[in-house]
């Protein structure tokens, strides 16, 4: 049985739809993505809170740094699955704009023009502009990546010590 390529799918209001949809999926990606460092470390400061308190019992400090190593790893999970989704819709985007002749603005096209405007800010007479413009060198996804790691190691630390030596955590 051979496939048969429907042609109205590629028609121009179907490609507009179509560019639409993807485009709100890949924002909503791009939304729950900046969400999930927040929504995790709330709770990670809570966890932690629990774990740390000098007048947490043993099994409630077992129980908080492994709950906060858990949310770090899951926070991880989640980061890189929204990740992954946002950039593989942006690069289908960005695939449809160079197919159709539009405007690429998704892609290493927006990428390029976002370091044109960096260096133009690391020229600004304003120190706060330069200072903003310098991290660019740090990805928030990297900074936001590590930092959920460090707080998982953090909770494993706690965790480890709360079974060894549980009179280390006490204040």
């Amino acid at each position: 049985m051979s496939e048969s390529r429907d042609d109205s799918y590629d028609s121009e209001p179907a490609g507009l739809e179509q560019y639409s949809v993807v485009a709100n999926r890949r924002q909503q990606w791009d939304v729950l993505l900046w969400q999930m460092p927040t929504m995790a470390l709330t709770g990670e400061a809570f966890l932690l809170t629990i774990a740390l308190a000098g007048s947490t019992s043993q099994a409630g400090r077992i129980l908080a740094s492994a709950l906060a190593m858990l949310v770090a790893l899951a926070a991880l999970h989640s980061l890189s699955a929204h990740r992954l989704s946002e950039l593989t819709d942006a690069a289908w985007l960005l695939e449809h704009e160079k197919a159709h002749g539009a405007a690429e603005i998704h892609g290493l096209t927006w990428r390029d023009r976002r370091i044109a405007i960096v260096k133009n800010q690391l020229g600004s007479k304003s120190f706060t502009d330069r200072l903003v413009a310098r991290t660019y060198r740090f990805r928030s996804i990297v900074v936001w990546f590590w930092t959920m790691v460090l707080i998982a190691l953090t909770a494993c630390a706690i965790l480890v010590l709360a079974c060894a030596d549980p009179t280390l955590l006490h204040a």
